[in-house]
């Protein structure tokens, strides 16, 4: 089939603001697609000279948030020109747990084509039926993949490394469930139980702790074992009714503990559809030859416990066993080794095969669907000449790009979430709105 000329819309993070994760998923469709995809970041509004007719196929990439906070991702405008823009359309999702209603709304009115969604083949259905989506072909995809420059990285042996156990992440809110609750949980159980162990931690959830982009594969290059669980959530909230109905209540009552919660608001939603996956942060792991030490469970069938992670039981029942096990640099090593050969090195878990699965699929939907290509593609030149006539995509464009660097990009970053999680819960509601509109 002959190339497709694709423009991928997407958010684009500036260089150490975000986790390099999002960065190597844009960077793979550049790098691996047979298809000519071009990229353009915005928020909100797309440049008012770019004629979308033009390709033959966009991708909407989860970087554009298309259901809770939609508007702040995309306009009115941008979407209409979507939904008349008549190539193909494609959608990477994330984050599918959130205003579910509100995304199919979405994904109804711009009438996509192709759908990648993290959920499992068995559980698509739940949430994306062929009712809401007629006629929409559905592939999983998994949140993240091997990045290649990650295996090339030079990175010391167990021994070599001062940190016994590292751990980074945020604290989510109560609503997204146990899963949700398991990822800070994780952390504060093992301090607990490693204190009098003699084991050197470098663990938090605070969002001032956060690292990005080469620091971050500093960070874990430097340690001996990385904490994590599944990625996911446990409720899916269809309406956004229980998002709102927790939060507001967190917010009142800021000493409330999850089980708590849990128990007066979520037990009914707990666990009705299944979202557990293996985390990119466990690919990097494996690249970088760190060991994961992991809450059980199943890893999207990819990681195998005590072969390529040391599984730690959520009662921490087997924490003595899992202790030794931290103890003993040469059996760390074999681990680690072990990952890194079966694992990172697989190239069924590389952006290559992502990509090859991803140009397959499209390729299909296009030729079954019969989708007419464009009769008038841009040259590079006049792409980005239509790009300069645009101003007011320019000019938010640059100011976006500042403002990350700024805020997100430097030191600066930590200072703001240290005063932003400092704020109470109820004021930070009110200021939250505020700093959107500036957002915009």
């Amino acid at each position: 089939m002959k190339p497709l000329n694709i423009l991928l819309l997407c958010n684009r993070p500036v260089k150490n603001a975000d986790a390099s994760t999002v960065t190597d998923h844009l960077d793979a469709f550049l790098n691996y697609s047979k298809h000519n995809v071009t990229q353009l970041s915005f928020i909100r509004h797309l440049p008012s000279r770019l004629d979308l007719n033009r390709f033959d196929a966009i991708i909407i990439h989860y970087t554009i948030a298309i259901g809770y906070f939609r508007e702040h991702y995309i306009d009115k405008e941008a979407m209409e020109r979507i939904s008349k823009f008549k190539g193909m359309k494609i959608v990477f999702i994330q984050d599918e747990y959130r205003s579910v209603n509100s995304v199919l709304d979405t994904l109804s009115f711009l009438k996509i084509d192709v759908l990648f969604t993290c959920l499992p083949d068995g559980e698509i259905s739940k949430v994306y039926s062929e009712e809401d989506l007629p006629d929409v072909a559905k592939y999983n995809t998994l949140t993240g993949y091997v990045p290649k420059a990650l295996t090339k990285v030079s990175v010391p042996q167990v021994f070599q490394r001062k940190v016994d156990v590292a751990y980074r992440t945020r604290k989510p809110s109560f609503w997204l469930g146990e899963l949700g609750y398991e990822k800070w949980q994780i952390a504060d159980l093992f301090i607990k139980h490693a204190e009098g162990n003699e084991l050197n931690l470098d663990i938090s959830y605070d969002e001032a702790d956060r690292i990005y982009g080469e620091k971050w594969t500093e960070f874990v290059s430097s340690c001996k074992t990385m904490l994590g669980v599944e990625s996911g959530a446990s409720v899916f909230d269809f309406t956004g009714g229980l998002q709102e109905k927790v939060d507001s209540y967190v917010a009142k009552h800021p000493n409330v503990s999850f089980r708590d919660v849990q128990e007066k608001f979520l037990h009914p939603y707990e666990g009705l559809i299944y979202l557990n996956q293996i985390s990119p942060r466990c690919f990097e792991a494996a690249a970088l030859r760190t060991v994961m030490l992991l809450f059980e469970g199943e890893y999207s069938g990819i990681l195998k416990p005590w072969k390529h992670y040391i599984p730690l039981k959520k009662d921490f029942s087997n924490f003595e066993e899992v202790l030794l096990a931290l103890k003993d640099d040469s059996f760390l090593q074999k681990i680690a080794d072990r990952a890194f050969e079966e694992i990172a090195l697989n190239s069924a878990y590389s952006y290559e095969m992502f990509i090859e699965n991803f140009d397959e699929s499209v390729n299909k939907t296009f030729e079954q669907k019969a989708i007419a290509r464009s009769n008038q593609n841009y040259s590079a030149y006049g792409y980005y000449l239509t790009l300069l006539l645009s101003p007011r995509f320019c000019v938010k464009r640059l100011m976006t790009l500042v403002f990350q660097r700024i805020f997100l990009g430097t030191k600066i970053r930590s200072i703001v979430f240290r005063i932003w999680g400092n704020i109470p819960f109820n004021i930070r509601n009110v200021i939250r709105p505020i700093l959107r509109m500036i957002g915009r």
